[in-house]
């Protein structure tokens, strides 16, 4: 289905409407209380830690999700999709603070059925929760964080991790929105790789498995959902595009500032790494979904891009203009020595 989406960011051109699985109000209040009669629902968010926290449950997953789960898994193997939206309904609970912590629940429980989750190195959740609000939009961006500043704007990137300093390109990430207040929250976007035509031409010319040092983004802890701290910038040493021995395989790293090429090439032009992300922007198949209160995205990290909006018109009085929920698979190609 094709449809112009209205976009302040990505306006260019006819964006490809993505997939939706809209999950029942009575299934997830039966997954509900599955959890409180085996006494394994968590009093906050916090307390669900573990990588494991749903084993014994994945039935009771599946039964949530029934028939959603194939399609769900069709998307994400899907070399030109890659990318799939879950919603979550509200009045699971008549306490709009619990229903929102049994929203959240339920998005951990799903994404669960489809990853490994990295834990969250502070918290030992499988997810980090990323808040702001206008009491600490400063601190967000005194720490360096400004893609997670709800008024910044998010380019086309991919997300990387590091395990003992290596560098992998997690498989899968989920990403759940707690809390939105803006009236005019924008869309979320997708490229898949196969949907770029200039994907074979720009390896080219940054080369394949070519080390480019990167300044990598702080990450911004949320502890009581009110306040930031900066754990702090670093550079990384990775390839932009990356393939296997075989050739088989491939991931794009594109995360931070590039700074430049390891081997100190004296020619390259900075402008280069703009000129690719505007090529992403223009030239490529987008797929697009707006960007709503309880719904999860859930990529496949190693088969495209993503980006999204601004967000604009906050909603007047709000305590948090928007809460999230990240989580990034533990498994993925490693793409550093």
């Amino acid at each position: 289905m094709e449809a112009s989406l209205a976009s302040s960011v990505y306006n260019k051109s006819v964006c490809q409407e993505g997939t939706i699985v809209r999950l029942s109000l009575d299934k997830c209040v039966a997954f509900i209380k599955q959890l409180q009669e085996g006494e394994r629902f968590p009093a906050s968010l916090a307390m669900l830690r573990g990588a494991a926290f749903f084993a014994g449950y994945e039935f009771a997953i599946e039964a949530l999700l029934a028939d959603d789960v194939h399609v769900i898994r069709d998307r994400l193997d899907d070399t030109g999709s890659g990318f799939v939206g879950i919603d979550v309904p509200q009045g699971i609970a008549s306490e709009p603070a619990t229903d929102a912590l049994m929203g959240s629940v339920i998005a951990s429980a799903i994404i669960s059925a489809f990853m490994m989750p990295l834990l969250d190195p502070r918290n030992g959740t499988p997810f980090t929760v990323y808040t702001a609000s206008p009491d600490n939009e400063e601190a967000l961006q005194k720490a360096g964080v400004k893609f997670y500043a709800p008024t910044e704007k998010l380019g086309f990137h991919t997300d990387g991790m590091l395990k003992n300093s290596a560098v992998y390109v997690p498989r899968y990430i989920g990403l759940y929105n707690i809390v939105i207040a803006y009236n005019k929250p924008g869309c979320f976007y997708w490229v898949p790789f196969a949907a770029w035509p200039q994907f074979d031409e720009w390896a080219g010319v940054l080369g394949w498995n070519r080390a480019y040092r990167f300044e990598a983004t702080p990450i911004v802890y949320a502890g009581a959902l009110d306040r930031a701290e900066e754990a702090g910038a670093r550079i990384i040493e990775a390839p932009v595009f990356w393939r296997d021995t075989s050739g088989d395989e491939r991931a794009v790293f594109m995360n931070g500032d590039l700074q430049g090429p390891v081997d100190g090439d004296g020619d390259f032009d900075s402008r280069l790494v703009q000129r690719m992300k505007q090529s992403i922007a223009c030239d490529a198949r987008r797929i697009a979904l707006p960007q709503r209160q309880r719904r999860l995205f859930l990529m496949n990290n190693t088969a495209g891009f993503h980006a999204r909006d601004l967000f604009d018109a906050p909603i007047p009085g709000a305590r948090y203009t928007r809460s999230f929920l990240r989580s990034v698979a533990s498994e993925g190609p490693r793409i550093t020595p």
